[in-house]
């Protein structure tokens, strides 16, 4: 009986392995498929056809970092839903009064616009921070204290602007009332990046990972290291 019992557990966790690996393995091949021809393409004639698709390509890592995502409690998606609003509406505050990042405006590539923000850019914000995030908890010793993760967690997606900035403006992405981003930015995007990663702490649950965050984080900071050489 106990060998019957023991047997359909096997089979019941099967198939949930082999599935949560293939959407794995689908999902790294990908996002290597779109940043290594994303990062190939820069350097050919077809770039402004490359450049076009930025809001596609982050539209699907999006995607896929919640196709990825182990949990399925609502704190999680609480967490998911308050990143993009923190976000998002950070950028609506900054392009909009010039007080939280410095005077800059959006142009048309990332796509549609709604109070002079393209909707994609708190799917961005989310990505990074999610990303991020979960990559402070991988280097952080046992027993870290808490500040120490938000800083870090607040760090990796500000200097990781550091590189963005560079890219965007050259791409058309936005640009600088004084041609080239503040200080005033990088302070911006640590506090903003500081107040996703309280969210973070708060809502999403801990002793899972996202087995595909370093991927996707990996991904972009080459991405962008390739494109500022």
């Amino acid at each position: 009986m106990s060998q019957t019992i023991e047997t359909r557990s096997i089979r019941a966790i099967l198939p949930w392995n082999w599935t949560l690996r293939f959407r794995l393995r689908v999902s790294i091949v990908s996002l290597l498929m779109v940043y290594g021809f994303g990062i190939l393409g820069m350097f050919t004639p077809y770039k402004p056809w490359f450049v076009s698709m930025t809001p596609v390509s982050l539209l699907l890592s999006y995607g896929l970092l919640w196709w990825n995502h182990p949990y399925g409690n609502a704190g999680s998606w609480i967490f998911g839903l308050l990143a993009f609003c923190i976000g998002y509406f950070a950028e609506v505050l900054g392009v909009n009064t010039g007080f939280l990042f410095g005077v800059y405006q959006y142009g048309q590539v990332l796509g549609p616009q709604l109070w002079n923000t393209p909707l994609i850019i708190g799917m961005n914000w989310t990505i990074v921070c999610y990303t991020s995030n979960e990559l402070a908890d991988r280097l952080a010793p046992k027993g870290t204290r808490v500040a120490w993760l938000l800083l870090g967690a607040a760090l990796l997606p500000t200097l990781l602007d550091v590189l963005i900035e560079p890219v965007a403006i050259d791409l058309g992405y936005w640009s600088w009332a004084q041609g080239t981003p503040p200080l005033q930015n990088y302070l911006g995007w640590f506090a903003v990046s500081w107040l996703i990663a309280v969210s973070y702490r708060n809502w999403m649950p801990t002793g899972m990972r996202n087995p595909l965050s370093l991927w996707l984080l990996g991904l972009q900071w080459i991405f962008f290291i390739a494109l500022n050489m």
